[in-house]
């Protein structure tokens, strides 16, 4: 299929307009991405202007996605993740990369700081990193490893635990909590938790008339919450450097122990690289 050039916007637009949907913020997006907040600003209002649409309200401090923008996010990550596997596919490879999948919030608040660490280190090697929330991609064939959430029991394949799952309500220090809305987000598969189950298992009833503020992605609502936009269902171990750093505080309330977990997996009988190995121990320890 023949595809005009002028048909497509600029490609890194849609990079940066990706990493302002993921975080929820310019000043996180620009931090992502080794630039200034202006220059994500300017990117986003080119893209405005090709599209004819408006992606954001700015009403500062918050930044509110519109329609338009979280029906244009979705379509922009798989667009994105087809064209690095395509240019991956036919780049010569020096040291075989491993390829690791993880749901969006895992990657951007828990693995990101390890990979840095990891990269660092005398054991790193290529790692190509693909961010999905829909269960049946991030189990693709193509992956070495996976970080999967769940009880641990994935037929057909070797887990082991990183990280159990504890659930508070959450919300930037700070904010007026008293009528700050509740961040929701589509529950991707039957185990996810969201309010109304949180609320029905701990019987914790004094947030259950705060409005709901409806989130792309439940990496999404973590941004909004960061930015002090509403309370977020907070994973506390997932969440752990952001409240070390006292950007997000557990509020009064129940903390549910879920029986879950996120679990690092491989396909059962594949002979992992040995930098897939390296990294497993390395994620694992």
């Amino acid at each position: 299929m023949s595809i005009k050039r002028n048909s497509l916007p600029p490609l890194d637009t849609l990079l940066f307009f990706d990493s302002v949907m993921r975080h929820g913020s310019f000043t996180q997006a620009a931090s992502e991405l080794h630039v200034t907040q202006a220059a994500v600003s300017k990117r986003i209002r080119q893209l405005e202007d090709w599209l004819g649409v408006a992606l954001f309200i700015r009403d500062k401090p918050r930044l509110t996605p519109t329609a338009a923008a979280d029906s244009l996010f979705e379509k922009v990550g798989v667009t994105l993740e087809f064209l690095a596997q395509g240019l991956e596919a036919v780049r010569a490879p020096d040291d075989p990369p491993v390829t690791l999948a993880a749901m969006g919030a895992v990657s951007m608040f828990w693995l990101q700081p390890r990979l840095r660490a990891f990269a660092l280190g005398e054991t790193a090697c290529p790692i190509n990193l693909t961010t999905t929330d829909h269960p049946r991609d991030l189990t693709a064939p193509s992956h070495d490893l996976t970080v999967l959430y769940g009880d641990g029991q994935f037929p057909g394949r070797r887990a082991q635990l990183l990280f159990s799952e504890t659930l508070v309500a959450m919300a930037a220090p700070g904010a007026d909590h008293a009528q700050a809305p509740l961040l929701t987000y589509p529950l991707r598969g039957p185990d996810w938790i969201g309010w109304d189950k949180w609320h029905a298992q701990t019987a914790h009833r004094a947030l259950a008339h705060h409005p709901r503020l409806p989130c792309a992605s439940y990496a999404q609502s973590v941004g909004r919450a960061l930015q002090g936009d509403g309370i977020v269902l907070g994973s506390l171990p997932l969440l752990e450097d952001e409240v070390r750093q006292g950007t997000l505080a557990a509020l009064p309330g129940p903390r549910l122990d879920t029986g879950k977990g996120y679990y690092l997996t491989m396909p059962q009988g594949r002979v992992a690289s040995d930098n897939a190995s390296r990294l497993w121990a390395f994620l694992a320890a």
